[in-house]
């Protein structure tokens, strides 16, 4: 008998990692294809946790508990999840989804090859863990992992870490990305150190705005169109880069930065537009007057109005802007127009044309100004809305194709009106069509590029032969090359004459542009040497894992 108990204490200690080599290996599969990146100290304790020998059946299935739960709570940390910090700051957010949209957001975390991968090397280690000691290779895999850097720093020459050069140019592209050749050179500490200079030259920087018009200045109107969810990836992704609104433009941005992937720091960046940009936490910290577009235009004699297709109230976004960005415009109630949408949240979105062509009569109407200028919020395209009387979404495509129907409805009808306007469609971030490799569809957790790079596109009606063909502005741009364009179509009378004061090409020339940094509250990511970084609060700056 006692012979019996040893052979067994011996099996118990000596049996190695069992089924947990199926959680290393997953992990291992996982950081290769970068949809992890390895903490490999908290695993190699978890590791050693798992190997310690315990005689005693309570603490073994103790020790089990503790790391089955260490285990998710480290895969959760690996992961590009949102995490805790995000979760707990957007409680309140969440909490106002409806449950059907929880639901639908629940199936996108599913991956179904992802499962499927899994099922296969549980199976496979089942057939070969008795003929194979699985344990000693997945040891000698991480140990790999673990002297992999120091044989890497062993086979490279150092190199000298490259200042980080300003421009003193206000219209050049800022900080000068200076630095080696050999990515791997480029280390967290270099790019921190160009945020660093970037954040500092942009705080200084200044949009070209005229402080008066000329008594014989001929007036326009002018209309900031921010739209919700409709990124340039959007337009792949759906198959619309083609419709035939988006040639009748006379300007297109192809790299236009919005910088953020929500609402609500997305308008207040576009209400700051006359100054450069600023790191997140700063659209919050108080209102900086001089930076201020709606009211700089103000000053000018432009009465401003607004117009949403929702009531405002949901993040408190209408208020966030009163206090944060000084808006002064009322707002046109929504009761008067068609519902077209339900939201996530169970609101009513009007019909987005039937705004537009109260905006039209309105304005119309009005003769107290000749010059007015408008921002109109649209969350038509926002994930989760769904048709009245609908318990299912409606798929992005379908919406978009209305939306810009709609909008090319809208602009022949103000073309056929007559008027001098200039409109500008500016839309706040992109609906995230089809994700990334470690963002699922439909979330915007992460500011990647894919959804901050959207479609700012300007129209000139009440002018004559502009070209046919929309004109490109091909550098990276933001908010201050499109304050830029419309403080020099202010100052440049460029409704004084019937083809443009200037040649079009002449108005959009040397635009300021602003390198891609795009930033919510708990994530940054930006453009460094043609290679993307992203930075997670309290994190180091990591390569943003590209699509194979």
């Amino acid at each position: 008998m006692d012979n019996v108990n040893q052979g067994s204490v011996g099996k118990f200690f000596f049996k190695g990692l069992g089924l947990w080599n199926v959680y290393f290996i997953l992990k291992f599969a996982l950081a290769h294809y970068e949809y992890l990146t390895l903490n490999l100290l908290y695993n190699g304790l978890l590791l050693l946790f798992i190997l310690l020998p315990f005689r005693n059946r309570v603490l073994s299935l103790l020790q089990t508990g503790v790391a089955i739960v260490a285990a998710f709570a480290l895969v959760y940390s690996e992961s590009w999840l949102p995490g805790p910090d995000s979760i707990i700051s957007n409680a309140q957010n969440i909490a106002g989804f409806s449950a059907a949209y929880i639901a639908q957001l629940a199936v996108d975390f599913v991956n179904i090859k992802m499962l499927a991968w899994g099922a296969a090397v549980v199976l496979l280690y089942c057939l070969v863990k008795d003929w194979v000691r699985i344990s000693v290779f997945t040891m000698v895999y991480f140990l790999c992992l673990v002297f992999q850097p120091y044989y890497v720093a062993w086979r490279t020459q150092p190199v000298a870490p490259a200042a980080v050069q300003v421009a003193d140019n206000s219209q050049a592209a800022a900080p000068q990305q200076v630095a080696p050749a050999d990515p791997s050179a480029i280390t967290s500490e270099t790019i921190d150190r160009w945020y660093t200079a970037f954040l500092d030259y942009e705080k200084d920087r200044r949009a070209e705005f005229p402080q008066g018009l000329s008594a014989n200045d001929t007036p326009f109107e002018i209309i900031l169109m921010n739209i919700c969810s409709l990124s340039n990836d959007d337009l792949i992704a759906s198959d619309l880069m083609n419709h035939p609104v988006l040639s009748e433009f006379n300007i297109r941005f192809d790299h236009f930065n919005s910088a953020t992937s929500y609402s609500g720091p997305a308008t207040l960046r576009l209400l700051n537009a006359v100054c450069g940009q600023v790191n997140h936490d700063a659209l919050y910290d108080g209102r900086r007057p001089e930076c201020e577009i709606m009211n700089r235009l103000d000053q000018l004699g432009y009465r401003q109005h607004l117009y949403l297709d929702h009531k405002g109230q949901y993040d408190n976004y209408l208020q966030t802007l009163r206090d944060k960005a000084g808006l002064m415009a009322p707002l046109e109630s929504t009761a008067k127009y068609p519902v077209r949408y339900m939201a996530f949240d169970d609101e009513e979105i009007a019909d987005d044309l039937a705004v537009l062509r109260d905006w039209q009569r309105k304005t119309a109407k009005d003769k107290t100004s000749e010059r007015h200028v408008t921002l109109f919020n649209f969350i038509a395209l926002h994930d989760g809305n769904r048709l009245p009387r609908h318990s299912r979404w409606e798929e992005f495509k379908p919406r978009a194709i209305r939306f810009l129907d709609d909008l090319q409805t809208f602009m022949h009808e103000l073309e056929r009106s007559g008027r001098k306007v200039m409109l500008i469609v500016v839309p706040e971030h992109g609906a995230a069509v089809r994700g990334d490799r470690i963002q699922a569809p439909r979330l915007r957790d992460i500011p990647s590029m894919r959804i901050t790079e959207v479609p700012l596109m300007v129209k000139f009606f009440g002018i004559k032969d502009l070209p046919a063909e929309p004109i490109h502005v091909t550098g990276h741009t933001s908010y201050m090359a499109m304050s830029t364009l419309i403080g020099r179509a202010l100052a440049l009378n460029y409704f004084g004459a019937d083809g443009g004061s200037v040649p079009l090409e002449e108005l959009v020339r040397d635009l300021p542009e602003t390198n891609p940094v795009s930033e919510n509250g708990q994530s940054v990511v930006l453009t460094y040497r043609d290679n993307d970084y992203i930075r997670q609060k309290g994190g180091e700056w990591r390569p943003y894992p590209k699509e194979r």
